[in-house]
Order: C-alpha cells, then structure tokens, then sequence
C-alpha cells in the first residue's frame, strides 16, 4: 500500500504522460501548436505545479488556459505576418531581377534586329524585282483609291506592289491604305505636292521591272495588265503603253454601252480579249495610265514638278520620252475604267481655269513648239544612225534579230535603237548637283566630281541622284585651277579657241544670230547646240552678257548637235 507521497507523484507523473500524448497527437495532426511546442510544456509544468500546492481553483486554471490560447495566437499572427513580408520583399527582388534581365534580353535582341535590318536593307537596295510597281497618287479621295486597288488586287496577277502616295490628304486616305496592308504600300507626304511631285515618290520607291503610274479614280480590268505588257513587249522601239478608256482625252477613249459602273465589268470581260491588231502606234498618251519599264525611267527620269497640283506635267513628260528616241502605243484590248479627273473637279471651276492656264504657259515657254523640236532630234538620230558602216547594216540584215531578243539587250547593239538619255540634252561644261550638295561638272559625256570647295561664280543646277548616276563618271577635279567657270562672260569667249575650229570660238561659248538673239545655241566640239527656249537656256544660268552675238551664216556653217532642254524641277528634297 503506497503513501500519500507516493499516490501524489503517480498522478502527476500519468498527468504528464497524457500531456505528452497530446502533443503528439497534436503534431501529428499539424495543429498550428506544434509551431511553439515549448509554450505548452511551460504551461503543463505550470499547472502540474500549482495543482501541486494547491493554490489555484478551477477557475483560475481555465482562465490561465485560455489567457495561454490568445497569447499563441497573436504569436502566430506575428510570425505568419512576418513572413508574408519577408516573401513580398523576396518576390519583389526577384521581379525585379528579371525585369531588368528581361530589359537587357530586349535591348539586345532589338539591336541584333536592328542591325539585320540594317545589313539586308543595305544589300538589297537597288535591287529590282521581276514584277510591276503600281504607283497611285491621291488626295483626298479615299473611297475612290480603296475601289481602285481592291480591282488592282483582283484583276492583277502576281508579282506586283501598289505604292499609294497620299498628298498629305485630310480625309483618312493614308490610315485607310495602312490597314489594309498585303501588297500595298504607303508613303504619306507632309503636303501637298501636286501629281508630278506624289508620281517622282512612288518612282523612288518602285521596286519592280516595269512600273505603272495609274489615277486614283479608276477601275481596272480582267486582263488589263496582260494586254498592255504584250503591247510594251511587241517592238523594242515601244517605252510606254497606255489602255483605252471610256472619259480621257485623245484618241485613248472609245464609245461605251454602259452608264453605270456595275454594268462595265460584262462590257470590259468581251472588251479585254487578247487582240494585237488593236495594238497601235501614237503621238500622246494621257497620264492618267501609263506602263513602261525601268530601263525608260532610268533614261528619261522623273516628272518635272513646276506645273502646279496636275496637267500638262504628263505631256511634259511624253516630250522627254519621245526625244529620248521611244514610241508611244495604245493597247486597245486594255480598257480600264476612268470616274474622269476627281482630285481637279475638287478645285471648283474657278481654280481649275487658274492652275490650267498657269501651267499651259509654263509649258509654252519651257518647250516653245515641242512637235517641231522632237521632229527635229528624230532627223539628227537618223542622220547618226546613217553613219554607221553600210558592212554593219547588212550584216545585221542578213540574221535579223528577234524584237523579243533585242529587248533582252536593251537595244545597245542595234543602231536604230540608240536610245538617249537626259545627260545627252544638258550642256557641255555645265555645273550638276543633288540635292546633298555633291557638285560634278559635265565635260566631254562624263560627271567629273568638284572634291574642292566650289568656286566663286559658279551655281550649279540641281538634278535628281539617278539622272547623274547615269553619266559615266570621271576623274574627280582636285585642283581650283582645273575648273573652268560655265557659260563665260562674252568678252572671254576668243581667249581659248576649240582646236580645229574654224571659227576660234571657245568650246562651251553662247552664241546667237543677230537677227535672233532669243534662239541661243552652245558652241560644243565644233557643233552648234539650240537651246529649245529661252527659259531652257536660264535654267542653266545663261543670260544676256554671256551671249556673243553672229551672223546666221556662221551658225548655219556649222553642223547641228543635240538640242538643249531644261532640266526638270525637283521640290522633294529626297529625289
């Protein structure tokens, strides 16, 4: 039999057996006490002890417990608040960690890109592709341009580009033209610069092999395309080709049976059959389609940018490719439809009578009588072309050369198709420059690059970079004392005679019968240049004191040369 001692110490030992077995439980069961186990020990020691001596009632024990409960919860909270804060400061230097890592990786792979871009632009500039380049100007005329290259991306086979040049229109034309991507390209100009100036940007821009300058307000046609390239390909002599249409000028309209637009597709369908006995020789093409290859446009360059908002720059530009030594041919299987002069209607009756009459007199004064003069520059080709070797002819007669294969070779060895190029009909000894500032002078067919400061008295006439590309280049002019200033003053004109000229005048000289002073000519390598206007020969900085006046049988005593023509007025600064 055990005493009181001995009973006292067996409870409290099996007390703390149970105490133990609980906090195992408790542990195995993940309770949030097992975070501070040793809080609940002190607390069983505690109550072993007070039970111990007797101290404490019933009461006060549950209150001690439940005192003991809330003081372990708000340890709890501390510790779980305490570590949600110590994740959110790892989570946000991990964030930012890779969110400079990610900014490092983006500013590297944008600068690969970059100079990728870079490099391919670089190698692939200037190269064409075996397609067309359909350049359309506009202004203000959205609905009509996006009628206009939906019948091009549905009419068209492939491989072409549209290149839309919006003359900085107020209406939405170039965000229209930019959405609707594909084969559409976009460049949209800070103003307004008329349909010469928005025709020279898409020529800058085109890509293709043969381009296409087409109006806004058109509609093109099932097999429009197809026919006019067989026209351009027919005859080597052919530059440019141009449909028919139902309102235009010229013997390009023809009669129609339709007076609305959704009854001209059946119309065109039978129209559009191939046919080459509709393919015909003519004097003018109206701009408002044209097609021709770029071999033509590196030949005869860009539209000339004088003749305000639109008209006349076409024929203009029709002269040029005529003097050059092209045809002009109407594909009559090609019929396209034209709504008929849109963007000029825009201007009112008013100021359409204005900028018509402006530029019908610049065109007057610029050409003079351009008939005569391309009659004239076809003689003089024909006279050279007669100089050839009769042994050349007949040998040429006896294998004649298919016109397929001749256009392959861009007609260089065959004399009847000596095309010329713009330099051809800019004065000898004349000063060129682009629109960077890099000045050539033009001596004996060559550009002979100024790598010196230009000389005092000298002004150089601006012409576009492909038209000065085209000259074959020469030694550059390092010295001031190789320049020679152009024209001459008239009392410098006997100081330097042309070797074998017979009448001592110095090569480059500006002459003019005394009975004409108004028709000037250029004494170059013993021949006689015309200038083909008075505004021609001041486009090229001539003026009364340069001119040494004659008599009409020392100019007559001299052979003719190649005319004089101005050079085109360039407004872009890009060109």
């Amino acid at each position: 039999m055990s005493t009181p001692d001995q009973q006292r110490g067996e409870e409290r030992h099996s007390r703390s057996n149970k105490v133990k077995a609980r906090n195992v439980v408790c542990r195995k069961g993940h309770s949030h006490l097992n975070i501070i186990p040793n809080i609940s020990t002190r607390s069983d020691n505690s109550r072993s002890e007070n039970n111990r001596n007797g101290s404490i009632s019933n009461e006060k024990k549950a209150a001690r417990r439940a005192t003991q409960h809330d003081v372990s919860r708000s340890d709890m909270a501390v510790l779980h608040a305490a570590g949600r804060r110590s994740m959110r400061k790892s989570r946000r230097k991990g964030k930012s960690r890779r969110t400079a890592k990610g900014a490092r990786l983006y500013k590297q792979g944008y600068t690969r890109g970059y100079n990728e871009g870079v490099r391919q632009g670089q190698s692939s500039f200037g190269l064409v592709f075996e397609g067309v380049s359909i350049i359309i100007p506009t202004y203000n005329q959205r609905e009509y341009v996006l009628k206009c290259v939906s019948s091009i991306e549905k009419h068209t086979p492939a491989p072409f580009e549209i290149i839309v040049v919006d003359n900085a229109s107020k209406d939405g034309t170039a965000e229209a033209m930019l959405r609707k991507g594909g084969m559409v390209r976009v460049a949209a100009l800070d103003k307004n610069r008329g349909f010469a100036g928005g025709v020279n940007h898409g020529l800058m821009m085109a890509r293709g092999r043969h381009i296409i300058v087409l109006n806004n307000d058109t509609l093109v046609t099932p097999g429009w395309l197809d026919n006019m390239m067989t026209c351009l390909a027919s005859d080597p002599k052919i530059g440019v080709v141009g449909p028919v249409t139902n309102y235009i000028g010229g013997d390009q309209q023809i009669q129609v049976p339709y007076r609305e637009v959704e009854e001209m597709w059946s119309f065109a369908a039978t129209h559009n059959r191939p046919d080459a006995d509709k393919h015909r020789i003519t004097d003018r093409l109206v701009g408002f389609c044209w097609l021709f290859s770029r071999e033509l446009l590196e030949r005869v360059g860009y539209l000339d940018e004088g003749y305000a908002v639109g008209n006349f720059e076409d024929d203009d530009w029709i002269i040029r490719v005529k003097l050059a030594g092209y045809q002009l041919a109407v594909a009559g299987d090609a019929f396209i439809h034209h709504f008929g002069s849109v963007s000029m209607k825009a201007l009112g009756e008013q100021d359409f009578a204005v900028v018509n009459k402006d530029n019908e007199q610049f065109y007057s004064q610029k050409w003079g009588d351009p008939h005569a003069l391309v009659a004239e520059t076809s003689r003089l080709a024909r006279q050279k072309t007669s100089g050839t070797p009769s042994g050349q002819q007949e040998d040429g007669d006896t294998n004649p050369m298919d016109p397929r294969q001749r256009i392959s070779t861009q007609g260089s060895q065959d004399p009847a198709l000596q095309f010329r190029h713009s330099y051809d009909f800019y004065p000898e000894g004349s000063f060129l420059s682009d629109a960077k500032g890099d000045v050539y002078t033009l001596t004996g067919g060559r550009r002979r690059k100024l790598n010196i400061p230009v000389p005092r008295g000298i002004s150089p006439v601006q012409v576009a970079k492909p038209d000065l590309l085209a000259i074959p280049a020469g030694e550059a002019l390092i010295s001031a004392g190789d320049v020679q200033g152009w024209p001459r003053e008239s009392q410098q004109v006997h100081t330097t005679a042309v070797h074998g000229s017979h009448n001592g005048w110095a090569e480059g000289s500006i002459v003019a019968a005394v009975d004409a002073p108004e028709i000037r000519y250029q004494i170059s390598g013993d021949k006689r240049r015309r200038f083909v206007s008075v505004y021609a020969a001041e486009r090229w900085g001539v003026h009364s004191g340069h001119i040494v006046s004659v008599s009409a049988d020392q100019l007559d005593s001299m052979e003719e040369g190649w005319p004089i023509i101005a050079p085109p007025q360039l407004l872009n600064p890009d060109l």
